[in-house]
């Protein structure tokens, strides 16, 4: 048991698993394929400028959906329609991207076609698999919320204050946890091909067991995106000094030719937020896949002694025959 747990133990390699990720992006990236799959149904949100009076506006818009209710209906029905599509998509994306880099990790060759045909078999099981996590957060937040809204509807805005910072530092662990736990359950899911309980357990067993190193793993990865970020400034910086005076110039000669521009330059901005959004996807679902083989790996090994040695203690405990 000494040499259990000196394994248990085990260092783990993070700067290998995010130059090792990065490798195998570069070298196969139709993966970036998956990543683009990955963004459509992960989209960003979009900051509304204020230098406007849209008080007249929110009325003209009050009025228009008003007036034409069924419509509004309609393209909402449609949005909706589009989002959940794509999010199952992205599911499909997020698996066949999983599989592939666990294939190119045991140098075994696949392209995407395999990659999209493989992930289309865990579609409705990671669904549901979001669908739990889904309502466990909602379930949580109502919990956590409910003492603070009841003592801010009595006036008692101290205590409310008070209840409500606890709460909060109730919910960040356990938002780490069930977001953690989601990620391992659906390698399981992928990997594994076990059932959805059976995965969530697996995967909330293997966080418990490698929680240090889980937290680790999580803050480098942050560390990555903010560091993509900040290279990512100077491109932005240096894209406006160009595109707003060109805009200003083409709006004041010309308001059709403005428009059109405008066009290009929101197409443009979307494009590229994909580009780099696709690319960083790609890249995190690649470590975590990576980091999950390699404690999972561990605890495989783990097992698999422990049954050797117990193997053994009964070999051995065994009376000889005569």
């Amino acid at each position: 048991m000494n040499e259990v747990n000196k394994n248990s133990k085990k260092q783990i390699p993070f700067i290998d698993i995010l130059k090792q990720s990065a490798r195998i992006v570069w070298q196969n990236k139709f993966l970036l394929w998956f990543g683009v799959l990955l963004a459509l149904g992960s989209p960003g949100s979009f900051n509304i400028g204020n230098s406007e009076d849209w008080s007249g506006k929110g009325d003209a818009a009050k009025n228009f959906m008003e007036a034409h209710w069924q419509l509004v209906i309609a393209i909402g029905l449609i949005l909706f329609a589009i989002g959940i599509a794509l999010f199952l998509i992205s599911l499909i994306g997020k698996a066949g991207l999983v599989r592939s880099v666990n294939l190119i990790a045991q140098n075994k060759k696949t392209n995407f076609r395999q990659g999209w045909k493989a992930g289309k078999k865990y579609l409705w099981n990671l669904f549901k698999l979001f669908l739990i996590i889904f309502f466990a957060t909602i379930i949580i937040v109502l919990v956590l919320a409910i003492p603070v809204i009841f003592l801010a509807v009595k006036g008692s805005w101290l205590s409310a204050i008070a209840v409500g910072l606890l709460a909060v530092a109730i919910f960040i662990p356990l938002a780490f946890v069930l977001a953690i736990t989601n990620i391992f359950a659906e390698f399981y899911i992928i990997l594994s091909e076990i059932q959805i309980w059976s995965a969530v357990e697996s995967g909330y067993n293997l966080l418990l067991k490698n929680i240090k190193n889980s937290l680790i793993f999580s803050l480098l990865i942050l560390a990555v995106n903010i560091a993509a970020g900040i290279v990512l400034l100077p491109v932005l910086g240096v894209a406006l000094l160009i595109l707003v005076p060109s805009g200003m110039l083409f709006y004041h000669l010309n308001k059709v030719v403005f428009g059109i521009f405008l066009f290009f330059a929101i197409l443009l901005f979307v494009a590229f937020a994909l580009f780099v959004s696709s690319i960083f996807l790609t890249y995190k679902t690649t470590a975590w896949t990576l980091f999950f083989r390699e404690i999972a790996k561990v605890e495989s090994e783990e097992a698999a002694k422990v049954l050797e040695e117990e193997s053994e203690k009964e070999i051995a405990a065994a009376p000889e025959k005569a």
